[in-house]
């Protein structure tokens, strides 16, 4: 009788781990996911105000990058950074010359990084907090790192792929990504240099 209970535990078991493997990798799309308030496709000043909400600082304790460089589009000096940082935390927020081109709001916030000292103990915090605000990484039950997409490879230790927006936590270091917005101006810049031969 007790083998046989025994017997029926492990196959229940056996099952419940099938079936969880066999579940596809949670699909979520990190453009309606922010970190410290900010989300990608943001312009300059709601990044800023975003930042100064979420941290109740300031607006002034949101540094902009000292050294601008020219914009493609304004073909003015415009930072490519804010950042704040306060008691270990670090956020920076770089932008990309938005396209399609809108003069009123030329920049549009394409990575977010959030970083805290490394420890083991803010190692698992970072981890604990991304799941509690996020839900499950799409490439669950991987945590080397943590990703979360909207389309995760079948194969959770692949997980998401290079050239969609991701949000990432690898041990203490979170960031979202959407190289959409590189991507764009790079094409613009190539559109430009266009050449038709006449030979």
């Amino acid at each position: 009788m007790k083998l046989t209970i025994l017997v029926e535990s492990v196959l229940c078991c056996s099952l419940l781990a099938s079936l969880a493997q066999a579940a596809p990798p949670r699909s979520v799309d990190p453009r309606t996911l922010d970190i410290a308030g900010v989300t990608t496709g943001m312009d300059y000043d709601q990044v800023v105000a975003a930042l100064a909400g979420h941290f109740q600082v300031p607006l002034s304790e949101i540094k902009a990058d000292p050294f601008p460089g020219e914009n493609i589009v304004t073909h003015t000096k415009l930072p490519s950074t804010v950042s704040f940082t306060k008691d270990g935390t670090h956020v920076t927020v770089h932008f990309e010359d938005r396209v399609p081109v809108d003069p009123a709001h030329p920049l549009v916030a394409w990575l977010i990084s959030y970083e805290v000292p490394w420890t083991p103990e803010n190692a698992k915090q970072m981890a604990q907090a991304a799941i509690g605000k996020y839900g499950l990484q799409s490439n669950a039950p991987n945590t080397l790192p943590m990703q979360w997409c909207s389309h995760p490879n079948a194969n959770t230790g692949i997980g998401c792929p290079a050239n969609e927006a991701r949000l990432e936590l690898s041990q203490v270091a979170l960031s979202l990504t959407d190289p959409a917005w590189q991507a764009a101006r790079i094409k613009l810049v190539q559109d430009r240099q266009a050449v038709r031969p006449k030979l």
